[in-house]
């Protein structure tokens, strides 16, 4: 079990340096003068084909209700980690990269020796959640930990019936004790608000707080930690402590994570409003579950690959996104980025440019559910591909009204921030996007998240950008109401798809042409 001293003083440590590493973060606009730049660029308001990518998002978004028969018991999973959603999406990109003329393969995810475990996967095979024998809107995260409670076996079903609810005392031991003595010392489950991704942190109303790398680096890792402290705390007393109870913030979805090798005990996420019917009457409250989960070794799934060719074979440029999701429609993240790397694709084809490098456009699988293990794999088994510059498109084109997003534009490289920066402010985001709050650069020397983290090993000399909407989204892993609420098609945005689109366009086309 982890040193919760170690795990304290590890949050503690991390938060300094972030908040001194936010601190001076460059503006990136201000120090471009510095550098010796071309200073005219050509950027052009041509935009990709909005119609071509609001399809591709829908056929994509709709996965979860065209693939799964949720009337004869069968678990919705949208188009998580080597489900049969999954492999439609990739069915589905492949087919359109095929139709634009790109040389187009799969490569079938396989484990490596730097990464021994990619097609592992613990599948939830059966699940349900009832409040006084009512059964309601819930997502339970699996057990990774071989515990007393599931017999040192990860294949096991967790069935209770009965369980007590109660507000997490501040001493178990205590707790357990005063129990004991009294005789009403019986199984329960805890209860406590989901606040991951709950953006009304009053730490980053502060100016010199309100970054990236404080509201994504410690906020959200702070968010996410308490529940997993709640279990370490815990993980003595699983005779009696059957679960975590997770309620939202938002009133008509639940959240999703993963916690791979963080929970000991089941978090059940449920929306607000059944985990205000819970407080509301706690005393009289009890709680049923099951969670039937299974380790699968063998998981079927694949990165896919539209290539064109270029005039120097010897160097290749990625321009990917993401193509799995959460147990949802999984519209913002990531079937609007996955849609617009096909349109990029498509411009190029359409408009008979004929790239300066090998271009790869590639739809990375698993990177919710298996921690980026498309991008994994790929990095790992293509070390002497001489990759120039990856361009990941994540969640974004989407909106959000209170509080409005930022359009985070993600490098490791400050030059190339710089260069790019003089193109995109011809763009005017901050004024032709009204549903945003504007657009930032955000300089990572290591750690870009998502897919371009395993190439940053593997590829130590690679430029990497990661367009990433963000700052507070409070519908990030989210599903309701029969999947119609959460990450969802309905908060599709006509206006920053355009405009979006199209400075992705214009960094993709200055990168890799001579235009």
């Amino acid at each position: 079990m982890l040193n919760n001293n170690l795990i304290l003083k590890s949050l503690v440590y991390t938060t300094i340096a972030l908040l001194f590493f936010g601190n001076i973060t460059p503006n990136i606009l201000a120090d471009v003068e510095k550098l010796n730049l071309r200073k005219t660029y050509d950027y052009s308001f041509e935009q990709l084909d909005l119609q071509y990518i609001h399809n591709i998002t829908e056929n994509l978004s709709n996965i979860i209700f065209t693939e799964y028969n949720e009337s004869n018991g069968e678990i919705a999973k949208g188009r998580a980690y080597g489900t049969k959603g999954e492999q439609k999406a990739a069915e589905i990109i492949y087919e359109n990269m095929t139709a634009l003329g790109l040389y187009t393969y799969k490569e079938q995810i396989t484990n490596t020796t730097e990464y021994p475990d990619l097609t592992h996967e613990l599948e939830i095979l059966d699940y349900f959640v009832k409040i006084n024998k009512k059964k309601i809107d819930s997502y339970i995260a699996p057990v990774w930990f071989e515990t007393s409670e599931n017999n040192q076996d990860l294949n096991h079903t967790y069935d209770y019936e009965n369980l007590m609810v109660i507000r997490p005392p501040l001493s178990p031991s205590l707790y357990i004790l005063k129990q004991k003595i009294v005789g009403r010392l019986e199984p329960f489950v805890l209860i406590l608000q989901d606040r991951a991704f709950y953006p009304y942190n009053p730490l980053s109303t502060i100016p010199f707080l309100d970054n990236f790398y404080f509201n994504y680096y410690v906020i959200r890792q702070l968010q996410g930690g308490i529940p997993v402290f709640y279990s370490l705390l815990w993980d003595n007393y699983l005779d009696f402590c059957k679960g975590l109870i997770l309620y939202d913030f938002n009133e008509d979805v639940h959240d999703m994570n993963l916690l791979k090798n963080q929970n000991h005990i089941p978090f059940i996420y449920i929306n607000k409003s059944d985990g205000e019917t819970i407080l509301q009457d706690i005393q009289n409250t009890r709680v049923d579950f099951t969670l039937t989960q299974h380790l699968n070794t063998s998981i079927i799934s694949y990165n896919v690959i539209g290539q064109m060719n270029g005039t120097d074979p010897t160097k290749t440029v990625i321009v990917d996104c993401l193509y799995d999701s959460w147990w949802c429609q999984g519209t913002a993240d990531a079937a609007i980025g996955m849609a617009m790397v096909l349109a990029i694709a498509k411009y190029f084809k359409e408009q008979n440019i004929t790239p300066k490098y090998t271009m790869k456009f590639i739809g990375f699988s698993g990177e919710e559910h298996g921690f980026c293990v498309g991008a994994k794999h790929y990095a790992s088994l293509h070390t002497d591909e001489n990759i120039i510059y990856m361009i990941d498109v994540n969640q974004l084109g989407f909106k959000q009204d209170d509080p409005t997003l930022t359009l985070n534009i993600i490098g490791n490289n400050i030059g190339l921030l710089a260069k790019i920066s003089l193109l995109i402010q011809n763009a005017e985001y901050d004024d032709r996007v009204n549903s945003s709050s504007g657009l930032k650069y955000v300089w990572l020397k290591k750690g870009i998240v998502s897919n371009p983290l395993p190439f940053e090993k593997s590829h130590p000399t690679c430029e990497m950008l990661c367009f990433l909407k963000d700052s507070g989204w409070k519908l990030h892993h989210r599903d309701g109401v029969n999947h119609s609420e959460g990450d969802v098609l309905k908060y599709f945005d006509q206006e920053d798809v355009n405009v979006t689109g199209e400075i992705i366009l214009n960094v993709v086309k200055y990168l890799t042409t001579d235009y």
